[in-house]
């Protein structure tokens, strides 16, 4: 299936990141990377986050928040990469600071969704179920490993540990939107009602371990 080479981004995504691997060119690479994720991961954040609400499912809250986190980390990447194309001597300060803000949000976001599902265990919260939100957490399938993939390839030839925690942060992300299928899917077939507060522990659980891993890896880098 041919790619327009009007859309670079969805070539990327469908191909790789083509030669020349020049740091301009990477940086360009990076930035409409994280353009994309801007755009995508916020609609679809938005749009979990409002079914989120009307349906009481904290699994697809967990999922909402961590797509609109990685939005947010990809506009402190935008910030960090048009930097260095204006000041490259800056770039590793910039870098850090990239680093930390992304790792901290991971572990605030963590920290509520994972208390909110403790809440909704001893509640006995009984989510309703929507096809939409199943549907959104299928597309995502679709579409967040091949984008996570290419940020761990531009992260890893412009050596940038905070494009690499964003692209786990992507990749994340997919096995959240599995989780969050299956929890969907067996609330609604099977009424699993703890299946929607489980799921939202092990989406908290995944990202204050991510979120450790960038700090410490700022620590100490």
């Amino acid at each position: 299936m041919p790619v327009p080479r009007s859309y670079p981004v969805l070539r990327e995504l469908w191909r790789g990141v083509e030669p020349p691997h020049d740091r301009p060119s990477l940086l360009a690479s990076a930035l409409r990377l994280s353009y994309f994720t801007i755009a995508w991961n916020g609609a679809a954040g938005v749009a979990a986050l409002i079914l989120a609400v009307l349906t009481g499912s904290l699994a697809l809250a967990g999922f909402a928040l961590n797509a609109l986190l990685d939005s947010s980390a990809s506009v402190v990447l935008v910030w960090r990469f048009a930097h260095e194309q204006r000041s490259p001597v800056a770039a590793a300060r910039v870098e850090r600071r990239a680093q930390a803000l992304i790792g901290v949000s991971m572990l605030v976001i963590a920290a509520y969704v994972g208390v909110q599902a403790v809440r909704a265990l001893a509640n006995e919260s009984h989510p309703e179920t929507s096809a939409f939100a199943v549907g959104l957490a299928a597309v995502s399938l679709l579409v967040l490993p091949l984008l996570g993939a290419r940020k761990l390839e531009v992260a890893s030839l412009l050596a940038s540990p905070a494009l690499r925690g964003d692209a786990v942060l992507t990749l994340a992300a997919v096995a959240l939107a599995a989780i969050t299928l299956c929890a969907l899917i067996a609330n609604a077939a099977l009424g699993w009602w703890w299946a929607d507060a489980l799921a939202a522990l092990c989406i908290a659980a995944a990202l204050a371990f991510e979120g450790t891993r960038v700090l410490v890896r700022h620590r100490f880098c």
